[in-house]
């Protein structure tokens, strides 16, 4: 069994389509469905139930898509741990990195990302532009970047894969969930839900591709009581733990969530996203880009780590 079949059937589960994984992956539609049917066959299982629409997990290939997430995560760390031995030269390595980023992901992992970056090459030349994602996938398209960092939430998951022409590589995935302080009436909830939060004073970031996510949760907008809409995360935090908000963020808010005095709640009906990166298909990926992908993924690995 190939490493990358796994890979594949994951995509597959996320999509429930063969024909847009096959346009994802690179690959034909007929070499992916050969592909599923050899899975099926070494596993003696049926994993996925086909129609017209596409196609949708069997009971086994529920728990073997699981299992094939665990053991992808244990092969990127394998990969990340052995990085530091492998043909990069970290004193040879040069030349320049061009990265596009969203507000988001530009403002919260990527400076330690950067940090820990150029520590390890300090001859690459890094350049950093944040930008809206229809710009990022406009470079990628162009090619005018090594790698564009970005946040795809599921329910546009698949119009931003099939609107650029390079590889999405997820990084991590989590959910959004309200944040509140930890005096607060809401802070021994086990869960909330659109209701509780349609009662409560909120705060909500100025970021764009945020503020999508958060009209997809609230439809009806106008009902939420904002009490604080900023790009500043002092502001933000200060309207949480003094003006008793309600935040609505997600684990890669790290510069937020460092304040122990905060507490996390799930929320009902949240949105999943996707954190990850796409590289130029058409341009071959340098060393450099390799090396910081290495390193993002491994300092993802660390930041989901630290807050089970």
């Amino acid at each position: 069994m190939d490493i990358n079949h796994l890979h594949y059937l994951v995509d597959v589960a996320q999509t429930k389509s063969i024909t847009l994984s096959a346009k994802r992956l690179f690959i034909s539609q007929q070499g992916l469905s050969q592909i599923m049917v050899r899975l099926e066959n070494d596993l003696k299982v049926p994993l996925l139930n086909r129609h017209r629409q596409g196609v949708t997990l069997t009971e086994a290939g529920e728990v073997v898509v699981a299992k094939a997430q665990e053991i992808l995560q244990k092969y990127d760390e394998l990969l990340t741990i052995v990085q530091s031995y492998a043909k990069i030269n970290v004193q040879n390595l040069s030349g320049k990195l061009l990265i596009s980023a969203v507000p988001f992901i530009s403002s919260n992992l990527l400076p330690e990302v950067l940090d820990l970056y150029n520590k390890q090459f300090p001859g690459v030349e890094v350049h950093v532009q944040e930008k809206q994602p229809d710009r990022i996938i406009d470079d990628i398209n162009n090619c005018e970047i090594d790698i564009g960092l970005f946040i795809l939430p599921d329910f546009e998951f698949n119009e931003q894969i099939l609107s650029c022409n390079g590889t999405f590589e997820k990084i991590l995935e989590n959910e959004m969930f309200a944040v509140v302080a930890g005096n607060s009436p809401l802070a021994k909830k086990k869960s909330l839900t659109k209701t509780d939060l349609y009662q409560q004073p909120i705060a909500i970031y100025n970021f764009k591709p945020y503020l999508k996510i958060i009209s997809f949760m609230f439809p009806d907008l106008n009902r939420l009581n904002i009490l604080v809409k900023t790009n500043s995360v002092d502001l933000y935090k200060n309207a949480i733990l003094n003006r008793q908000a309600v935040g609505i963020t997600s684990s890669t808010d790290t510069r937020l969530l460092r304040d122990d005095s905060l507490i996390t709640i799930p929320l009902k009906e949240s949105v999943k996203m996707s954190y990850g990166c796409f590289i130029p298909s058409s341009c071959s990926m340098s060393d450099a880009a390799e090396a910081f992908i290495a390193i993002l993924k491994s300092h993802a690995t660390t930041l989901l780590n630290s807050k089970k």
